[in-house]
């Protein structure tokens, strides 16, 4: 990284709330300066605000389905600062819920084009950089749907394997080079976005959030949701230089939902 060894800037994008948001406070907390994509707007905006009180941010607006968005964001990033991030954590949000009958063909090229393309823009845009620079920690934060496809979540659970292929070949080229990839995989986490799923599936099964929710956790071996500080604190381990020996790999953080063997 920047010195060889501990990483001094970080790029995070959906940083504007849930997991994204507290992953940009975990490494502003580990010392990093940090930049934050998100769509522009007023919660970028708050965002922005709020994570400067804890140390060195900066903004890039963006839009994950705009072709080249990622690309161009590299090059932006490179030109302020000197070099492309030490750190990259890709996150968006997810596509809307839905069976595989209802998806469709723009559905799923949607998804494609704000999950998958801009994976690939990213791999595609730090080998050459972070190569020459002899280090680099590349994160994607996917979904325990990788592990388990989740009932009614198609083009989340397609996609995001798409991208957990996508990054587990990448590790294998990258690490001889001192460059890392690997992906986190949330379960039912505490965020905006499990509270709209919870909010789809009562009313596709005509019952109440509140119930919704009580059979998930229920579920769940741990009894519970998982808060935003303790996904964040895994993401932030594998950033740092106590987990260079971690690539290629997803860890899973899901109260122990998942009952695979190595998940």
């Amino acid at each position: 990284m920047s010195d060889g060894t501990t990483p001094r800037r970080a790029w995070v994008m959906g940083a504007s709330r849930g997991l994204g948001r507290a992953v940009a406070e975990r490494l502003l907390g580990q010392g990093l300066a940090v930049t934050i994509s998100a769509r522009p707007g007023e919660r970028l905006d708050a965002a922005h605000a709020a994570l400067s009180e804890l140390g060195e941010v900066d903004v890039l607006p963006m839009d994950l389905s705009e072709p080249l968005v990622v690309t161009r964001g590299l090059e932006e990033l490179a030109a302020r600062h000197g070099s492309v991030p030490d750190v990259v954590i890709f996150n968006g949000g997810g596509p809307p819920p839905g069976p595989v009958a209802r998806l469709g063909v723009e559905g799923l090229d949607g998804a494609y084009a704000s999950m998958l393309r801009p994976a690939y823009e990213l791999l595609a845009g730090i080998d050459a950089p972070m190569r020459e620079r002899g280090s680099g920690v590349v994160v994607f934060l996917t979904s325990s749907g990788v592990l388990e496809p989740i009932p009614n979540l198609v083009a989340s659970n397609a996609m995001r394997s798409a991208v957990t292929a996508l990054a587990k070949t990448a590790a294998a080229e990258l690490a001889g080079d001192g460059v890392r990839v690997l992906c986190v995989a949330p379960g039912r986490i505490a965020t905006d976005r499990v509270g709209e799923l919870d909010a789809a599936a009562a009313k596709r099964l005509d019952s109440t959030v509140d119930d919704v929710a009580a059979k998930s956790r229920a579920s769940i071996p741990a009894g519970r949701y998982g808060t935003p500080e303790e996904f964040s604190a895994v993401v932030g381990f594998l950033c740092s230089p106590d987990a260079s020996y971690m690539t290629g790999t997803t860890v899973l953080v899901d109260g122990g939902k998942i009952g695979g063997l190595l998940s």
